[in-house]
């Protein structure tokens, strides 16, 4: 029978998540992200190896359940229904509350949502993207680890895909940059809202909002430069918000981690309602 806090223990300290601690102190801000990807994190007997599930075990009452509903999102079950089916729990809500409250795990809704809590377009991820690379990467190459074969694992396994997760990340990055550059000037508004819109199989990365205007924003982790299809393709989401933005004025941004291509800096040029963001301009604002 599921209890009130199934995963919590007595006297948890609520904060961030306990992964964060620990990476400042065992990454290497000097070696190549991939030395330190394999040394610390994929090689077994490395601290950060195993540290994400020790740490778990000692927070959890019942880890397996509560492994299960992490595992599930992060392999991209983000709603509740689909999060009870893959992990096999009934209790799954209460599972989900607990680890919310330890900031493992949020629940998020479209920015333009009134009544957040009452949404049902609301999906659930997991807050720590430590947390995200371990279930991504460690958990399902576990067997292949044991034995040794961080190399293998890491070539195969971890880089081919390491831009596509970073992507998330990028987002969450540009979203703290909406919040400074609305303070600095650099938007039109200061945005007392930004979070991401989605709906069906349509979704937006950022939306930022004040009471007149809304910043439709694209997020891009690519190694090419972002092209004219970008705010084209903008414009198509938008008009999908709309509704939702109760008259707002409408402007596009473009985040880009590999800059502009000469023809979208040109239209760019001509237009008011469109802003181009660089790697540079993101990290330092």
């Amino acid at each position: 029978m599921v209890g009130a806090i199934p995963c919590g223990r007595p006297g948890q300290a609520q904060g961030t998540a306990p992964t964060n601690l620990y990476l400042t102190h065992y990454i290497i801000s000097n070696r190549p992200l991939q030395a330190n990807i394999q040394e610390n994190i994929l090689t077994r007997g490395a601290f950060l190896y195993d540290e994400v599930r020790f740490i778990l075990q000692q927070e959890l009452r019942e880890p397996r359940n509560c492994f299960a509903a992490l595992q599930a999102i992060a392999s991209g079950r983000n709603r509740l229904n689909e999060i009870k089916q893959a992990a096999g729990l009934d209790g799954a809500m209460a599972y989900l509350d607990t680890l919310q409250q330890l900031h493992l795990v949020e629940r998020v809704v479209p920015v333009t949502e009134i009544q957040p809590h009452k949404s049902r377009r609301g999906l659930y991820r997991l807050k720590d993207h430590f947390l995200r690379f371990r279930f991504r990467f460690v958990h399902p190459n576990r067997s292949q680890l044991e034995m040794g074969a961080s190399g293998p694992v890491l070539t195969a396994a971890v880089l081919p895909h390491l831009d596509l997760f970073t992507g998330p990340v990028f987002e969450d990055v540009c979203r703290q940059f909406l919040w400074r550059a609305g303070q600095s000037g650099q938007l039109p508004f200061v945005p007392t809202q930004v979070g991401g819109w989605w709906r069906a199989n349509e979704e937006v990365d950022l939306v930022a909002l004040d009471e007149n205007n809304a910043l439709v924003t694209e997020c891009k982790w690519t190694n090419r430069p972002a092209g004219t299809d970008i705010p084209e393709n903008l414009e198509r989401k938008a008009k999908l918000v709309l509704p939702e933005l109760a008259g707002r004025r409408l402007h596009y941004g473009i985040c880009a981690r590999s800059g502009f291509t000469e023809q979208l800096r040109q239209v760019a040029a001509t237009r008011t309602d469109l802003r181009l963001f660089e790697l540079a301009d993101v990290l330092l604002a």
